[in-house]
């Protein structure tokens, strides 16, 4: 049988109100501010929770206590839980609530304490006297006060958790904490969003856990509580987009084999039958991909295409008819122009651009065509933008859990909320609604599995594996007995040292949310570059942090280390061209001249038998053997849709990714003898490009993903 709490109780973030049968948070002044969303039967689901806080709680038993029932699927379970958990502002990466127990259940980790109401003692006051006592307050009033009291008292030790990683000023902490809503709950990902202007009909491309390597396109009537998929899963479907009118669908078809089309769907609105599904335009083969939008006059729509320059450029269409026109050109050193969305007028267009990891907000003006760099949003690649309703301020995820607005009039940019959840996609309404795709693609493990070249073994084990993410795991050079791992184990992103003999040591202490591209050790074991962003840094084995004093603007990109380690070598673009800089430790400074044009990748053998780097014009691989000083060109090719590179040297050869297909990789190796390519784990793919060999070459990191949960979900705007 559910059970209900019978006394206010302070849970976690929230306390539990009886009377109510509602989970809340109070304001300052000890009134309710916040009201968790919960249904009937999820509100029974979070009591049950409350009063078996600590205790592994099995599907089966839910069923039993809560529903009633037990002779069907556990997926409800799955549902509910995915909506407390939007409701109380929980993560699965790393839960404060709700802990998933895999294949067993879900423990409740949240704090729960009773909350202690107190008697006010009267005043001193003469028993003789015959005036009365107006002051003392009903026993109603004293216990609203002191639940206040409590409140504010338990505020005042967690509201930390509520801000930035790093504290605001006094300025910044009027900005708001907002919950998002969901509006599905779906198992798997449902993304690249798109919902009618009058908020009745939602599109979106849906990757189920059945079939995760495909997309399709599911169509929902939000008020009649209808959803029909309209797309088959043949191919995969991308970006969809409402007409004005809401009548019509323009979407991106992506072909297995490579080959891109834009597409418009008419539909019934009633009955949400498809009428016709009709091609539109062919886009670039190999297209990523695309976000779509319509002018609000609906006679253009705007799709990403790969060009002929194999990057990324935003077309326009024309409905009835005619070519379709390339808007923007990107610089080679940026991978193009992924997003577009126009403004309510029509007059402006919004648009994402990608350099190196991070993304550029652009403006064009379709007037005059002018085209305008508005901000560099580093450390994260926004999905898509929105526009508030006069057009004045565009607004896009400036972090996982940070809204930022950039006013064109003042052209500067602003922080407007923080998220209860992590923000990939983001669109907004003329009446301020904002819809976004929340939660995340993937929960990633780090696996220590057999290299096939060296070692046959049966070798495949998650390692260093917590509840958060662990993103990097990087061998010691010349020790089989230690790994650098970036994890998040202790919250934000850190770099920690893992022994075989089970030590671990947190080696860095950053404040906020430093994204983490690249690890690399120094050949003798005793340093690691770190590239945060667009910054490189040194980091020693004890802790110590330099920054190598980079040009402002600059992209940089694979920083690695000499064969002395004396030197760093890293890729920067100047001006849109790649050239090979060098810093130098001892000196701390960056060589005047580049140390080589025109090349995008440069590494030396750590036992100084050869160089390697790749040219930024022919896309070619060369080895140089420094004993002889011959060059040679390498037989080594990468697609040329491949954003993500890792390499690693070794004395007879070197170990590289080469993307297979959409999102997975192969890790290979080129033997310097033979002159051969290897696959170096068989037939296994890898979801992620980041790899490290072991010391004695047996064991090989890779990053496993799992997949993870995505929903679209909404919020007023401020």
């Amino acid at each position: 049988m559910a059970m209900k709490p019978d006394n206010p109780l302070q849970v976690g973030q929230w306390q539990y109100l009886p009377e109510q049968d509602k989970l809340v948070q109070f304001d300052a002044n000890g009134k309710i501010a916040v009201t968790a969303d919960l249904d009937n039967l999820s509100q029974k689901v979070a009591n049950y929770f409350i009063a078996n806080a600590g205790r592994l709680i099995t599907k089966d038993e839910l069923l039993a206590d809560v529903w009633g029932i037990r002779d069907v699927s556990d997926g409800r379970v799955t549902r509910v839980i995915r909506v407390l958990r939007v409701a109380l502002g929980d993560d699965t990466r790393e839960p404060r609530y709700i802990e998933t127990i895999p294949k067993r259940g879900y423990r409740f980790i949240a704090p729960v304490s009773a909350v202690v109401v107190q008697e006010i003692p009267p005043e001193e006051t003469d028993t003789d006297s015959d005036q009365p006592q107006q002051n003392v307050p009903s026993s109603t009033s004293k216990r609203l006060l002191w639940l206040a009291m409590a409140f504010l008292v338990t505020l005042a030790g967690v509201s930390w958790l509520f801000w930035p990683d790093t504290m605001p000023d006094s300025a910044e902490q009027a900005i708001p904490l907002l919950r998002y809503t969901p509006i599905t709950s779906l198992d798997g990902l449902e993304f690249y969003h798109n919902v009618s202007e009058d908020e009745r009909y939602l599109v979106y491309s849906y990757a189920s856990p059945e079939n995760e390597n495909v997309t399709v396109l599911m169509l929902e009537d939000l008020q009649e509580h209808r959803r029909i998929q309209i797309t088959e899963d043949s191919y995969s479907s991308f970006g969809a987009a409402f007409s004005p009118d809401g009548k019509q669908i323009a979407y991106h078809r992506g072909y297995p084999d490579g080959r891109c089309s834009i597409r418009i769907v008419n539909y019934n609105q009633a009955s949400l039958e498809i009428i016709s599904d009709t091609e539109l335009s062919t886009c670039g083969e190999n297209s990523l991909s695309s976000r779509l939008t319509w002018s609000p006059d609906a006679k253009y729509v705007i799709y990403p295409s790969m060009s002929d320059n194999r990057q990324m450029a935003l077309m326009m269409k024309p409905v009835l008819g005619g070519e379709a026109e390339q808007l923007t050109k990107p610089p080679p050193s940026s991978f193009g122009d992924y997003a577009a969305r126009f403004s309510f007028k029509g007059d402006k267009l919004a648009f994402l651009r990608g350099s190196g990891s991070s993304a550029q907000l652009w403006l064009l003006n379709l007037v005059n065509r002018e085209i305008k760099l508005l901000v560099d949003v580093s450390g994260t690649m926004p999905g898509n933008v929105g526009w508030s309703s006069d057009d004045e301020n565009i607004i896009y995820s400036s972090t996982l859990t940070a809204l930022s607005s950039f006013n064109l009039n003042t052209g500067t940019s602003s922080i407007v909320a923080y998220m209860d959840n992590s923000t990939r996609e983001v669109q907004t309404l003329k009446n301020g609604k904002l819809y976004a795709t929340v939660g995340d693609y993937s929960h990633i493990n780090i696996k220590e599995v057999a290299n096939d070249l060296s070692e046959k073994s049966s070798l495949n084990k998650v390692v260093f594996s917590s509840n958060r993410n662990e993103s990097h795991a990087e061998a010691h050079p010349t020790r089989d007995d230690q790994v650098a791992v970036v994890s998040r184990r202790s919250g934000l992103p850190q770099v920690w040292l893992f022994d075989s003999n089970g030590d671990q040591r947190q080696l860095t202490f950053f404040e906020k949310n430093e994204r983490i591209r690249s690890l690399v050790y120094s050949p003798d074991g005793n340093s690691l570059i770190a590239q945060l962003d667009n910054d490189i840094w040194l980091l020693s084995e004890t802790g110590a942090l330099s920054k190598l004093p980079l040009e402002n603007n600059v992209i940089t990109s694979l920083p690695s280390w000499g064969s002395s380690g004396e030197y760093i070598y890293y890729a920067e673009s100047i001006n849109g061209r790649w050239q090979i800089a060098r810093y130098d430790i001892l000196e701390q400074r960056i060589d005047d001249k580049p140390f080589i044009l025109d090349a995008e990748l440069y590494l030396e053998s750590y036992d100084g038998k050869y160089s390697f780097w790749r040219d930024a014009i022919n896309k070619k691989f060369y080895l140089k053997h420094l004993d002889s000083g011959i060059v040679e060109e390498t037989p080594i090719t990468l697609p040329e849709n491949q954003l993500w590179y890792k390499f690693q040297q070794r004395t007879e050869g070197i170990y590289f990714v080469k993307l297979i297909e959409d999102i997975y990789f192969k890790l290979q190796y080129y033997d310097f003898e033979t002159r051969e390519i290897l696959d170096v784990l068989g037939e296994t793919t890898l979801y992620h490009p980041r790899f490290s060999v072991s010391a004695d070459g047996k064991r090989i990191y890779i990053l496993e993903s799992m997949r993870g949960d995505l929903d679209i979900a909404r919020l007023q705007l401020p």
